[in-house]
């Protein structure tokens, strides 16, 4: 790994400015997914305390669980990108913002625009993570 240098060339408030926009969004998007699991497992839960032998209700449960299963992976991807924004604004503030974290070469900024959380360039990412 070479040597950091901080990046002179960005607009740090700028990037700061995205990072925090996406935590907000993301922290109100899990939250919603939180709440909707949540009252859609206890629907579920009561639905099943009355449960009949009809096949047809017990489909639809079925059909209810296998949603909830579906959103909880959703919900790690968010809490996984979370992360990433929180160690993102971590490198901000130690001043080695935007720079590989392999090469300690310089992310472009429209990487940066478009992922303010990445840690390596597109040619960096596809070497390692092959």
């Amino acid at each position: 790994m070479t040597t950091q240098i901080a990046r002179t060339d960005l607009d740090l408030a700028e990037y700061r400015k995205l990072l925090d926009e996406y935590k907000v969004k993301l922290t109100a998007l899990r939250q919603k997914q939180r709440s909707g699991a949540l009252g859609e497992a206890a629907d579920t839960i009561n639905e099943s305390a009355y449960s009949s032998t009809d096949n047809s209700e017990n489909g639809d449960t079925a059909a209810i669980l296998a949603d909830l299963e579906r959103e909880f992976p959703a919900e790690a991807n968010v809490t996984d990108t979370l992360v990433q924004i929180g160690d993102a604004l971590t490198r901000l503030n130690a001043g080695v913002y935007g720079l590989d974290e392999v090469t300690g070469e310089p992310i472009p900024k429209e990487r940066l625009r478009a992922i303010p959380w990445a840690t390596m360039t597109v040619e960096t990412a596809e070497r390692v993570l092959r």
